[in-house]
């Protein structure tokens, strides 16, 4: 939350402590660190979603080719009445993909967690950054020092030729030049951070829309998997249905 700066009846700010706390707000909402953290976090991201997409091809690949056998090779075994010990084989191969599709599903998860965390975590701070660089969207702040700067320079070179505004602050409110100087000084420093916030928060908003591409990426391979296990369900099934098939047919014989 922003912290608000006591003022004085002329204007100007008690100290300069107002403005350390605001830089201190400010390193600490996204310091180089976090960002250094960020950015391994997002290449951990990168490659782990690059591996479980070369492994859901090798399962696809697999998938793919027992479905190939066991719908040109289950006849051929009936006939031959080798169709037990077959599907006994296919079966052992499915119990395999079982438990690696039950993996990637896993890891699928976790990774869809950690992305919606950082996401929150980037939206987080971006809100607490908006706080620090609501200055950039008005120009009141540049406005009042150009005021001063007004007259400041006329109080000091003795003009007269100055508005009605700034003749009234330096003369008939006796303000000083000591005190302006401060002034000037904390508006620009409390806007120089506005600004620093304002771009932080932007690129802060960035990074999320590369997570939420991210988050893209892992949802489609969430997809893929599910089709895998479709596949992979389907001759299980058709597996059973055979074997069920062959225990009724010794029943009879």
């Amino acid at each position: 939350m922003e912290i608000q700066a006591p003022e004085t009846n002329d204007g100007s700010t008690l100290g300069m402590s107002y403005v350390l706390r605001e830089e201190a707000q400010l390193s600490q909402v996204w310091s180089t660190q976090d960002r250094a953290e960020h950015e391994r976090n997002t290449q951990k991201i990168l490659t782990q979603i690059g591996s479980l997409g070369r492994s859901l091809d090798r399962m696809r690949s697999r998938v793919d080719t027992i479905w190939e056998r066991f719908v040109t090779l289950t006849l051929e075994r009936i006939l031959s009445e080798q169709i037990r010990e077959f599907l006994d084989e296919i079966d052992t191969e499915i119990q395999g993909l079982s438990q690696q599709s039950v993996e990637a599903d896993c890891e699928i998860d976790r990774l869809r967690a950690h992305l919606r965390e950082g996401r929150r975590m980037l939206e987080d701070k971006i809100a607490l950054l908006e706080t620090l660089a609501h200055r950039t969207s008005t120009q009141n702040h540049i406005n009042m020092m150009l005021a001063r700067i007004e007259g400041l320079e006329a109080y000091l070179l003795g003009k007269k030729d100055v508005t009605p505004e700034a003749y009234d602050l330096h003369y008939k409110r006796h303000t000083t030049a000591p005190s302006d100087l401060l002034y000037l000084r904390i508006r620009l420093l409390t806007t120089r951070i506005a600004t620093i916030a304002a771009n932080r928060s932007k690129q802060l908003g960035d990074f999320s829309a590369d997570l939420a591409g991210l988050l893209g990426d892992a949802e489609r391979l969430k997809a893929d998997l599910a089709t895998l296990l479709i596949r992979i369900e389907c001759m299980s099934e058709l597996s059973r249905y055979w074997l069920a098939y062959l225990d009724i047919a010794s029943e009879r014989s």
